[in-house]
């Protein structure tokens, strides 16, 4: 999708983020799909009202012509569970509509934050394998316009334990690894990309980063602070972790 990009060409996706509208909720609740590792985007030779135009480089987000949408990587499953990635569950589920109910909202955002939200029936989905790993993909066509959001600037950004904000956390070797999550504020902002980082990661380590936290382990005694950076406007956030 960056400007100037051929058209169907394909988009390392790692650093971007796919969203799928789950319907079923009784709030507007939006899943990420996990796993994906690429995505083509096609744009179609005939503008809104029919004229022909050269299709041999893609606009940036496409609003008034026909496309279509590749969206490929593995299949993923919770090691406990068994259950298939939320996302991917609901994607498949689309497959097997017809009519209205096939019509997929998606809701792409680029590693800038830019949003695109679009209305796609999914034609098909395949699971298959190379020689290293499974493989899964799904085909979309896109329905109607998509929609540019407005881009959300990054004010601020706190660390919960919870439901509860926390800038201190007293620890001891040991300890059960503690889940922080992070909120954004507002809670729309369209980039909510961050990095963590340790002071003193013989003192307090991080792991287990998702798109929403991430967890604080105790392995030493001292002080540390867990400090959360977010890409968009570089606003912080820090933990002061002391382990007895």
């Amino acid at each position: 999708m960056a400007k100037g990009r051929k058209n169907g060409c394909p988009t390392n996706i790692r650093d971007w983020a796919v969203f799928i509208q789950d319907k079923t909720a009784v709030q507007e609740t939006w899943v990420r799909i996990k796993g994906l590792t690429q995505m083509t985007r096609g744009t179609g030779s005939n503008t809104e009202d029919g004229s022909a135009v050269t299709d041999s480089w893609e606009e940036p987000y496409v609003t008034k012509r026909n496309g279509t949408l590749k969206l490929e990587g593995k299949p993923l499953f919770n090691a406990s569970t068994g259950a298939k990635d939320q996302g991917q569950t609901i994607l498949d589920s689309y497959a097997t509509e017809t009519g209205c109910d096939g019509d997929a909202t998606i809701k792409i955002v680029d590693p800038y934050g830019t949003t695109v939200v679009g209305d796609y029936i999914v034609t098909d989905t395949e699971d298959g394998s190379d020689d290293t790993e499974d493989t899964a993909s799904w085909d979309l066509e896109q329905v109607g316009e998509v929609e540019v959001l407005p881009y959300v600037q990054v004010s601020s950004v706190a660390l919960k334990d919870g439901s509860d904000s926390v800038s201190t956390l007293s620890m001891s070797v040991g300890d059960a690894a503690k889940v922080i999550t992070i909120a954004f504020t507002p809670a729309n902002a369209s980039n909510q990309r961050f990095r963590v980082s340790t002071s003193n990661k013989r003192v307090a380590a991080v792991g287990s980063i998702t798109d929403t936290g991430f967890s604080i382990t105790a392995t030493g005694a001292g002080t540390a602070n867990v400090t959360v950076t977010t890409v968009n406007g570089a606003k912080t956030a820090t933990i002061a972790v002391t382990v007895a």
